[in-house]
């Protein structure tokens, strides 16, 4: 079996397991993940936190040092101090300066070396007090661009001196307030130690002026400060940036989400273990126990197996006290009785259409049968011996039709319908001279579709007696055969006779027999051909009346299209 019972209780069982097992663990997986979470963004700011704080002494004490050097009134005076008495003056001015310089350097572990630019642009460099390179450097974008922003102090780029060696620096400028700037080079180093130390907690880390130029990149992209950036990274992880209080700097830092999933792959894999030990012990518990349970389920549902392949001889082994031995009983029983009740079956259905058929037929004949032959009567009278000729031969052919019915079905042709309905209408213009006129519409190529027997001439009956018959001038009738889709054929009856109200209209099919003659015989119901053409081609198909009083009526069938080599 694909899918037995056991297999369906079994899966159930398994099912409800794993899904309350998976529930809880994944509530406790996402209360782990939520504290988790929250505890890794609070330690990561909290990093960053102490990160900033220590930029911000570092700055606070570089721009405190700064004010006390360029309040020492020696430089102060050296900054704006222009002439000397003489050259000996000057030099000893220089040497003062230098010395100072040198004292104030060596206070400090982060300072490279110091300059003073005087108000008429001349520099004395510490290591070199009277050294023409740095006045080219002063001159190079790392000066000029902090210089020109007009602020008193701040910070430039990071540039490189060339002293003693190579040394990577940030120079830190501010006014003297007698005029002059002062210039303390600060190794680089400094600075990114205290960055650097980001690496311990963050995948990635940048330390950034306020326009976006970066002063130190670990993995940062560019962009970073970027919406869309932002975005990205916040995607994939979570994205910390602190601002510096004392100037425009600040540390951006990324921590992937990898990283932090990491830290809980150990609680995942115990979680799926248990998960997969709890299943092994539920298979291994219920597998012998749904087995009993679901045998004799499995035997009864071989056994209806074999009866669906026309197998009746079939006994059913298993012993049982419970529900089940009821339906083994009802089983057993029900294989005793099937054969012969679908052969009843088989003759009931086959008597109850061939009656309703002849029924309905039945309900054709006897009035049309005695209009026919009180026309005979008449034109027997009248000695009219052509026309009764004509007429006895429509006649005949009308009855040959009618009398095949164990031959061709309950179906016909529409070349053969027309055929019948040719001879119906000669009739007719005998008992209403000049009176209709009947015009075909055929479309092509319908000559074999099939159609209920019958169905047609009936309408075509009612169009002349409730049509056209008590008109002044001459009625026309016209029938309408056309394809409607690719499956389905409609065939409209129409005339241009009284027509009916619309209540008359509504009540056709309510009320059984529909049309009736004050005087006359019953004449065939329209309801009755409704039900037939519904009872042979299905309750999608029927017959349909639209009439307007003065204009006329049209009874429209839809019926399947059905060629005659399909039966």
């Amino acid at each position: 079996m694909n899918r037995s019972i056991k297999n369906k209780i079994l899966g159930s069982v398994v099912l409800i397991v794993i899904v309350s097992l998976t529930l809880s663990s994944l509530l406790a997986y996402w209360r782990f993940f939520f504290i988790l979470e929250n505890q890794t963004i609070h330690d990561n700011d909290i990093y960053l936190q102490q990160t900033v704080n220590q930029m911000n002494q570092l700055v606070d004490d570089i721009e405190k040092y700064a004010g006390n050097i360029v309040n020492d009134e020696l430089l102060q005076t050296f900054s704006n101090k222009l002439s000397y008495e003489s050259v000996y003056d000057e030099l000893l001015a220089y040497s003062d300066v230098n010395r100072q310089l040198l004292k104030f350097n060596v206070l400090r572990n982060y300072l490279d070396s110091m300059a003073i630019v005087r108000s008429d642009g001349k520099v004395f460099w510490s290591p070199f007090s009277l050294d023409s390179y740095y006045d080219d450097e002063l001159k190079k974008p790392w000066y000029q661009e902090a210089i020109q922003t007009g602020e008193k102090s701040g910070f430039t780029v990071p540039h490189v001196l060339q002293n003693l060696k190579k040394t990577k620096v940030i120079s830190f400028y501010i006014l003297f307030p007698t005029g002059g700037v002062l210039l303390l080079n600060i190794n680089y180093e400094a600075f990114e130690q205290v960055v650097g130390s980001l690496h311990l907690s963050f995948d990635k880390y940048a330390w950034m002026r306020k326009d976006g130029t970066m002063l130190l990149n670990n993995g940062m992209p560019t962009d970073s400060q970027e919406p869309e950036a932002l975005k990205l990274l916040n995607k994939h992880g979570f994205v910390f940036k602190e601002t510096l209080s004392a100037v425009p700097w600040s540390i951006m830092t990324y921590t992937s989400r990898e990283q932090f999933y990491h830290k809980i792959e150990s609680v995942i894999f115990y979680g799926i273990a248990f998960l997969v030990l709890c299943l092994v012990f539920c298979l291994l518990m219920f597998v012998p126990i749904i087995s009993t349970i679901t045998k004799p389920i499995s035997q009864m549902s071989k056994a209806m197996k074999q009866v669906s392949m026309g197998n009746y001889n079939i006994h059913l082994s298993f012993h049982s006290k419970d529900e089940l031995a009821v339906l083994k009983n009802g089983f057993e029983l029900m294989l005793q009785n099937i054969q012969l009740q679908m052969k009843e079956k088989a003759e009931q259905e086959a008597w109850k259409r061939r009656v309703s058929a002849e029924l309905l037929f039945a309900q054709i004949n006897p009035h049309f049968i005695y209009n026919t032959l009180n026309t005979v009567v008449y034109l027997s009278r009248k000695q009219k011996h052509q026309e009764i000729e004509e007429m006895v031969e429509s006649f005949i052919g009308i009855l040959q039709d009618a009398v095949q019915i164990e031959e061709t079905g309950v179906l016909t042709t529409l070349s053969r319908e027309k055929e019948l309905i040719d001879h119906y209408v000669r009739i007719q213009r005998y008992r209403y001279a000049d009176r209709f006129d009947l015009r075909w519409d055929i479309e092509d190529g319908l000559d074999s579709i099939c159609i209920p027997k019958s169905c047609l001439q009936p309408l075509v009956e009612n169009a002349i007696f409730h049509g056209v018959a008590g008109m002044d001038e001459v009625g026309i009738i016209t029938v309408q055969m056309k394809r409607c889709g690719e499956d389905r054929l409609k065939i409209s009856v129409q005339d241009n006779g009284q027509g009916m109200s619309a209540d008359r209209v509504a009540s056709i099919f309510q009320n059984a027999p529909s049309f009736r003659r004050q005087g006359k015989f019953k004449q065939v119901g329209l309801r009755n051909i409704q039900e037939r053409i519904r009872y042979l081609c299905g309750d999608q198909y029927g017959l349909e009346m639209v009439s307007e009083e003065g204009k006329g009526t049209a009874a429209i069938m839809v019926l399947p299209l059905t060629n005659e080599e399909m039966l």
